[in-house]
């Protein structure tokens, strides 16, 4: 299976109410000639990695001109809980003075949920530089994830516990992998000591401009490329759809909506809100201007930029229940 692991765009999210998500996705079906991927409806679980003080978030919301982002990242109910078991089974602390976890301890947070063996999730470091976001990132079984956070080789990691797909197997040790692996090694190493620090979790339907036949141009004028099957494993719990549609790659939206978080630090010990019930999360991610019938329905909508991420909301929530929980005590 073929999944994207490099890309470069504009990304700008918005929030919306029931009103306006019917609206935008009427305009996007009826003049934008867009649909809602082979993948339906997908719950996304991510896992963000930061130092103990969350250095890394706390100097994200500042908004300074360059910042990163280290997060894992797994499709699908089962998946999202077998990611967030085997990082959460005890302390994980990636750190110049700690070994990497034994064979046996990894292999016992993999087994933590039925079948977490054989998960595959999505590795990878998010820039933001200027405006352009930049993501790199790579498939690792789940096993080889943990591993590879807390300090094996990436090679030594990939080897010992391959993926199952043995296309996505024999991706993970190209050189192009490789490469993408150095640079998530430089940036965990930049921001020691590294540990797991927010679970993120959403419901999202992706819509993309659907092409009228594989390999060919869209009315678009882009080229076409199959991004349908960007997710590993699928909405179903790591089944593929049969046939995946190619969409072009130039402009994509996305609506999530049931945002929770938990927090890894103890704050709370379960999953919470970050937007009402009835509030989406519109994300526009586009490789050059917005369409007119796009820019005509946010217009008439009133719909526009907010200045909102995931990990973001989620840590300045946790930051106030710790205040919180620190005034109670004195």
């Amino acid at each position: 299976m073929v999944y994207d692991s490099v890309f470069k765009r504009v990304e700008k999210k918005y929030r919306t109410t029931p009103r306006q998500r019917a609206a935008v996705e009427a305009a996007a079906r009826d003049a934008g000639a867009m649909a809602v991927d082979a993948y339906g409806r997908t719950r996304i679980t991510s896992l963000y990695l930061d130092t103990p003080e969350r250095a890394m978030i706390a100097r994200s919301v500042e908004k300074p001109l360059y910042k990163e982002k280290l997060r894992l990242r797994a499709y699908g109910e089962a998946a999202g809980a077998a990611l967030m078991a085997a990082f959460g089974a005890g302390p994980l602390v990636r750190n110049a003075d700690r070994p990497p976890l034994s064979d046996a301890e990894v292999e016992a947070r993999a087994a933590a949920v039925p079948g977490g063996e054989a998960t595959a999730v999505f590795f990878g470091v998010k820039k933001k530089f200027k405006g352009i976001v930049y993501k790199r990132r790579i498939a690792l079984a789940l096993p080889a994830a943990v591993a590879f956070v807390s300090g094996l080789p990436y090679e030594r990691a990939c080897v010992r516990w391959p993926l199952a797909d043995a296309e996505q197997a024999a991706a993970a040790l190209a050189p192009a992998s490789r490469q993408i692996a150095r640079e998530l090694e430089a940036a965990m190493d930049r921001w020691l000591p590294l540990e797991p620090s927010m679970g993120i979790a959403c419901d999202r339907e992706a819509w993309g401009v659907r092409c009228a036949l594989a390999g060919e141009p869209s009315a678009a004028g882009f080229a076409a490329r199959d991004t349908a099957a960007a997710r590993v494993p699928a909405a179903a719990d790591g089944v593929a759809p049969a046939a995946a549609p190619t969409f072009d790659p130039a402009l994509r939206l996305t609506f999530d909506d049931r945002l929770s978080y938990l927090d890894c630090h103890g704050h709370t010990s379960s999953w919470q809100p970050i937007v009402a019930p009835d509030e989406s999360i519109l994300e526009i991610k586009s490789a050059g201007p917005y369409p007119p019938w796009l820019v005509a329905a946010l217009s008439a909508q009133g719909i526009y930029p907010a200045s909102f991420t995931k990990y973001g909301n989620a840590y300045q929530r946790c930051e106030g229940t710790a205040l919180q929980q620190a005034v109670a005590v004195s």
